[in-house]
């Protein structure tokens, strides 16, 4: 009788790979210790298909998950987001673009895509036909886990599940899922939490699963072949956008002209060729077709505002000792942990003031953490 099951998210990278030999080699040494009878628990493969041509579902990738599968003597599902995906994450990135504004959509994809939406339709199908080597379908209050190759922990405190750190400093990937709904995080099992990259290549070459296993790592946007600009106008059929316009500084004056606006990005220094520089891109406005920039002065700032909170400390975290907490903080994927303090402003807003000045972008998530555990989230508002 099937007591759980377990599904590992592949995508044909050795992260995933990984992740799925764990999962598989725990089994068998459960079974043979007499921990788990045979067949008390499902271990399944499953790779979501987004996006015909996306780098990370295209047909290379979805043979070597296939053949992981066959290797580890584990049925294989290949699951269709194709809609999903366009919904809630591709329109939402060209909306996002238009609008003068910086998307994220890995984070984006993580929380309405992969993790939510692949799941249930996980589910459904185990529910729809007889599992391999059980001749019944999967009994809807068996507990289903999705396992991933991401590099993240988590842990329960006062009751509840908590995104943490992973133990590799530098592929730490909890900023990219504080999106996961708190109903799916209880279900979501990370086998490389507490592995580093390195040692996970190492483990893929002694178990010899690195012939033909891409290692590589996830790249923002994986839907997008070329530049961001061509990929929009080519979506959407709209020429206008390549309109060029002026670039101006914080007192109007103008200084050039630009490409189109959707070549460039708040924060942005490189290829503004201004030749007087350097600048950084503080604002766009498509109202306006027009491109501000400032010096690096202008645009790095101690004090910022966050909008949309969600705090995943108990109820009455701030209420105990002084309001405002000290705690570190992300704002942006590839940036470092920045000491600073929070101070709630009532409704879903909070100010943030950083230990050093830095260039927060709006629009984007700055992700809070205490004592390597997620504390809290907002969106950075102007």
């Amino acid at each position: 009788m099937i007591k759980k099951a377990v599904v590992v998210a592949l995508s044909g990278g050795v992260d995933s790979t990984v992740a799925a030999w764990l999962l598989a080699k725990k089994r068998k040494e459960d079974i043979e210790s007499g921990l788990e009878p045979e067949g008390s628990v499902f271990l399944a493969g499953a790779m979501h298909y987004i996006w015909q041509g996306s780098r990370c579902c295209d047909a290379e990738m979805i043979l070597k998950a296939r053949a992981l599968c066959e290797k580890l003597d584990i049925p294989f599902f290949l699951i269709d987001m194709t809609g999903e995906f366009r919904t809630e994450v591709v329109d939402d990135f060209v909306e996002t673009y238009i609008a003068g504004k910086t998307p994220n959509p890995c984070v984006r994809c993580n929380q309405r895509v992969r993790f939510s939406g692949f799941y249930d339709k996980v589910k459904q199908e185990l529910a729809r036909e007889p599992l391999p080597g059980s001749g019944a379908a999967l009994p809807p209050e068996t507990p289903l886990y999705l396992a991933t190759g991401h590099y993240v922990n988590k842990r329960e405190k006062e009751g509840r599940i908590i995104l943490c750190k992973g133990n590799d400093p530098s592929k730490d990937q909890s900023y990219m899922l504080y999106q996961l709904p708190e109903t799916v995080l209880p279900f979501v099992l990370f086998p490389l939490g507490g592995y580093t990259k390195q040692e996970v290549i190492a483990i893929a070459g002694d178990a010899g699963l690195l012939d033909g296993t891409v290692v590589r790592e996830s790249q923002d946007a994986c839907f997008v072949e070329g530049d961001y600009a061509g990929f929009i106008r080519d979506y959407t059929d709209r020429e206008d956008l390549s309109l060029p316009g002026d670039i101006v500084d914080t007192s109007g004056n103008l200084l050039g002209r630009h490409r189109g606006y959707l070549e460039y990005t708040v924060g942005q220094r490189k290829g503004l060729s201004l030749g007087t520089g350097p600048w950084y891109v503080a604002d766009i406005q498509p109202e306006t077709n027009r491109i501000i920039v400032a010096r690096e002065e202008e645009i790095r700032t101690l004090v910022f505002k966050i909008g949309e909170t969600r705090w995943f400390a108990p109820a009455d975290f701030f209420s105990r000792g002084p309001a405002v907490k000290s705690c570190t903080v992300k704002i942006r994927y590839r940036s470092g942990d920045i000491p600073c303090t929070v101070e709630p402003l009532g409704g879903d807003c909070a100010r943030v003031v950083l230990s050093e000045p830095a260039i927060v972008t709006p629009g984007q998530s700055a992700v809070f953490y205490l004592d390597s555990c997620m504390l809290g989230v907002g969106i950075i508002i102007p």
